[in-house]
């Protein structure tokens, strides 16, 4: 792997994921962190193993994820990207039975262009500041959460208060399409997007990432970056179309 030295943008754009998406909670281990989300979400319920200085010993460290996993009656997992520290953890972590799951492609796209093509379409798109109740009735109770883990992903959603902007598309004057930015200027994160089944080959989403790339010039954001896992091939098509390219790729191992 390359290590994130060699590349400041991949690191930045790692940087500002990781706040995005604020777990319940965060122990630091040198430049490492290992969160815990009650196991909503690979992001939110792995170790982020960003560049950094450590003192521990690699297999004194990796003894340490496992023991609070462990306490937490979960299994380690890692997120990896071309930003961890050391750059050989996927090979060690490989040769340690660590199983590779969930490749994900993070893709980046200037906000101008986006902005152009919403503007030409004509559908009632917003983004809000708070939380509307009718996002997150789509979000949280339609979307891909069960039981417990709805109330987990709204805690999450209520730890972004002031960066976080709830976007949502209407047809025929019902919510129909939703998805959620995160500033930390020049970047803004897209995440959560969804387009109820109902609704779905009519743009929609477009509309939503147009009203994101409003909300994001109004907060100084000039790029915006989205995660979506390589096997999403309409996901990927849909943010292909739109302007956004492949900038780098991750993924997770886990304990056996």
């Amino acid at each position: 792997m390359q290590h994130a030295a060699a590349d400041p943008e991949v690191l930045a754009i790692e940087r500002a994921a990781f706040e995005a998406w604020p777990a319940a909670e965060v122990r630091a281990l040198g430049g490492w962190r290992l969160r815990f989300n009650h196991g909503v979400t690979s992001r939110g319920s792995s170790v982020w193993p960003g560049a950094g200085p450590c003192e521990t010993k690699l297999d004194e460290r990796l003894e340490l994820v496992e023991r609070f996993y462990a306490e937490r009656e979960a299994k380690a997992c890692y997120q990896l990207s071309p930003a961890c520290d050391p750059p050989d953890l996927d090979a060690t972590l490989a040769a340690r039975g660590y199983e590779l799951f969930s490749p994900v492609s993070v893709e980046v796209a200037e906000v101008d262009p986006i902005l152009e093509l919403a503007t030409s379409r004509e559908v009632d798109a917003t983004c809000s500041d708070t939380l509307p109740e009718e996002w997150f009735d789509v979000s949280g109770r339609r979307g891909r959460f069960r039981g417990e883990a709805i109330a987990v992903y709204r805690a999450l959603l209520e730890r972004l208060h002031g960066r976080a902007g709830f976007a949502v598309a209407r047809a025929g004057g019902q919510i129909a399409a939703v998805g959620l930015a995160v500033a930390a200027a020049p970047w803004v994160g897209v995440f959560s997007m969804l387009t109820l089944e109902s609704y779905r080959r009519q743009r929609l989403a477009e509309a939503v990432l147009g009203a994101i790339a409003r909300w994001a010039t109004e907060r100084g954001g000039e790029r915006m970056y989205l995660q979506v896992e390589l096997e999403n091939q309409p996901a990927r098509s849909l943010y292909a179309r739109v302007g956004f390219q492949p900038r780098y790729a991750y993924h997770y191992r886990r304990q056996p």
